[in-house]
């Protein structure tokens, strides 16, 4: 038996447009009834004066449940509705009974609907406090695993600073300002990271920018020797004459390669205090080494120094 497929075809399209119609039909029906619809909609403060300022993070929405019918509740969807309270003239800590004010959610004219009542929250408590703008520094955290024979030199993040608003509170526990956290496991040279502000969920506060470029320099580990380095004693009394053997010293020097590659002797500073080290007896000392470029490890060569102590004559 052979099945009649050009029939079943040709009825085809007139079952799927009795059936379109049907539902069609039914869905007309259905919108047309009244229902009970709840919807979570936002929280729009207004009014707040210039100087003022959240303390801490608030609720954003609330949860209203609506009447209407079936196809002015699916078009509220598309609008923007949404909860205001007004916030003129208000205390330092206030609190909102949002159930007592149905009225206070903004609904467009052209929706057929109504409030019936607030579900969830019913009430509200906000604290304010007087705002301030500051710039904090930002500290950016990560973890980096730094490959054989390499070394990371140093870690920049630019802007290097935030402009924050937010509560007085905040500032007298807040100094600096975190990136989020990211790992790195050996990276072979030096790269930037975009990286979020990591914000303070203990107060209510806005950032700028939200995030920063980090630039993490990573360079090959290298080595160098820096001759004849000047040896100068400090806090010697004026009688005294102090003469530092041997006078002149190598500093050897471990860093990254771009580091060391631009150092000379004006970088270094070898100190022997002699006022605080030096005793009779002592036949030996070391010194101190200072330098502000960004090296890892340093050491004198030789590694002590002797002075010769004498008065200064008196002609």
């Amino acid at each position: 038996m052979k099945l009649q497929t050009p029939r079943l075809k040709k009825n085809y399209k007139s079952i799927v447009a009795v059936s379109f119609l049907a539902f069609l039909l039914w869905f007309m029906v259905k919108m047309g009834k009244e229902y009970v619809y709840s919807l979570e909609i936002p929280i729009k403060f207004v009014n707040l004066d210039a100087d003022k300022i959240f303390k801490e993070p608030y609720r954003e929405k609330v949860e209203v449940e609506f009447t209407g019918q079936g196809i002015d509740l699916l078009r509220m969807n598309f609008y923007n509705i949404f909860y205001q309270i007004d916030l003129s003239d208000v205390q330092m800590h206030s609190e909102f009974d949002l159930s007592e004010h149905p009225e206070y959610v903004n609904l467009p004219g052209e929706l057929d609907v109504s409030v019936r009542s607030i579900k969830r929250p019913r009430t509200i408590s906000l604290d304010f406090d007087r705002k301030i703008i500051k710039e904090l520094p930002v500290t950016v955290r990560y973890d980096l695993t730094e490959p054989p024979h390499h070394i990371l030199v140093n870690v920049t993040a630019k802007p290097d600073s935030v402009l924050v608003t937010g509560p007085a509170q905040m500032f007298q526990e807040v100094h600096e300002i975190f990136t989020e956290k990211k790992s790195f496991v050996e990276p072979s040279k030096a790269f930037s990271q975009d990286m979020k502000i990591s914000e303070d969920k203990s107060y209510f506060a806005k950032y700028e920018p939200t995030q920063v470029k980090v630039t993490f320099d990573v360079q090959r580990l290298a080595e160098k020797e820096i001759w004849d380095v000047p040896v100068n004693v400090i806090n010697k009394p004026n009688s005294l004459q102090v003469i530092p053997l041997p006078s002149t010293a190598i500093i050897y020097v471990k860093g990254g390669e771009k580091v060391l590659a631009d150092l000379d002797v004006s970088d270094f500073k070898i100190v022997i205090d002699f006022g605080k080290n030096w005793q009779p007896g002592i036949e030996k000392l070391k010194a101190d080494l200072k330098t502000e470029a960004n090296v890892i490890y340093m050491e004198t060569r030789p590694p002590l120094f002797e002075l010769i102590v004498q008065r200064k004559s008196t002609n």
